[in-house]
């Protein structure tokens, strides 16, 4: 399904304006989740205004063609993808034959020049991947130079059991900058705060787009807004407990973030100092005393998705982290239910990610 907006004759029209030529682009996925890596990419394409056509999807994979993919947007999507390992643009897909290998290959030429070097992501246990290294190697180093050191350009295998997908990187996301996030490295931190790559995620999901307003009403300290902030959002904070807003405000500013607001209110009050928001991300309490005040957890949800709905602009995403399936319905009675991801936090706590719009 071509996509902007939803609407096909968009995407064939602007083409068509623009004589640009169609390439294909590989996105490998981490596999760390069923669905939040395919989600994440699909929402950030949408973000940075790429128009795309998705040819094939799986765990493993996400292929797109698009036009309108520049070095610059490629870049842009680095640079707030969590759940990804690299941007390919991609030469061919195949069978994981040697033989289909060798054929697709030769007649899959890199226009680009400079030396190369050839990294493999083998994900099967039944494909030999040095073979197909081997073959690649024999045919795309015929007349270049081989560089394991700093080449000029690095050819991806990426293998799975059923295919092989082979492509040139453009990208590598830096995974690293998460675990250099994590809540026992910031200034002020509760043992309960999502993962940054997690809370990463969540953001993406909303498709904030640089400098538009986020909100997040149950900030806690700040791991949301950190995400935000990072890609260049605009954001707002608000929580019930005003050592929580002190402790965001010092991990906001430990991070350099400046472009912030933070509101100690409860959630029927926040409206009263925010005007109309492009997208709000949180992550509902999980229903201990301590974190609804003694308020009975539906009812907590209920006027929060209410109060929600109110500040969130039309046609804007509402990304919310609920305790259990059955909330989910509560905010269908506000907003329209675009998806959800189910996510298995541990052995007794599994959370649900709902997306929703205005």
């Amino acid at each position: 399904m071509f996509r902007l907006g939803g609407d096909k004759n968009n995407f064939k029209k602007f083409f068509k304006q623009q004589k640009l030529v169609s390439m294909k682009y590989l996105f490998e996925l981490s596999k760390e989740h069923k669905t939040l890596p395919t989600a994440e990419v699909l929402s950030c394409l949408k973000a940075e205004d790429i128009l795309y056509n998705v040819i094939e999807s799986n765990e493993d994979v996400l292929v797109i063609e698009s036009k309108n993919m520049t070095d610059y947007k490629i870049k842009r999507l680095a640079d707030r993808l969590s759940m990804t390992f690299f941007v390919d643009k991609l030469l061919f897909s195949s069978p994981p034959s040697i033989d289909e290998i060798r054929r697709h290959a030769s007649k899959h030429r890199i226009e680009e020049d400079g030396s190369i070097e050839i990294r493999c992501n083998n994900r099967s246990k039944t494909v030999d991947s040095q073979k197909i290294i081997r073959e690649l190697g024999e045919i795309y180093s015929r007349d270049r130079t081989v560089d394991l050191t700093k080449p000029d350009l690095t050819l991806r295998v990426s293998v799975t059991k059923l295919r092989v997908y082979v492509g040139l990187k453009k990208a590598e996301i830096n995974r690293s900058q998460f675990e250099e996030r994590k809540v026992q490295y910031r200034p002020f931190f509760s043992p309960i705060s999502l993962h940054p790559r997690l809370a990463r995620t969540l953001v993406n999901l909303s498709m904030i787009k640089r400098d538009e307003i986020l909100l997040d009403p149950f900030c806690g300290t700040g791991g949301i807004l950190i995400e935000a902030g990072l890609i260049g959002a605009e954001t707002i904070g608000g929580d019930i407990d005003d050592r929580m807003i002190e402790g965001c405000r010092q991990n906001l500013d430990h991070y350099r973030l400046r472009d912030y607001r933070l509101f100690c209110c409860d959630i029927g009050d926040i409206i009263k100092y925010v005007g109309q928001v492009d997208a709000v991300v949180t992550d509902l309490p999980y229903g201990k005393s301590t974190t609804t005040k003694g308020e009975d957890i539906k009812q907590l949800y209920r006027r929060a998705f209410k109060n929600i709905s109110m500040m969130l602009k039309r046609g804007g995403r509402a990304v919310i982290g609920l305790s259990n399936r059955d909330m989910m319905v509560l905010g269908c009675q506000c907003f329209s239910l675009v998806e959800y991801h189910v996510f298995r936090v541990h052995r007794s706590l599994t959370r649900y990610f709902a997306v929703y719009q205005n």
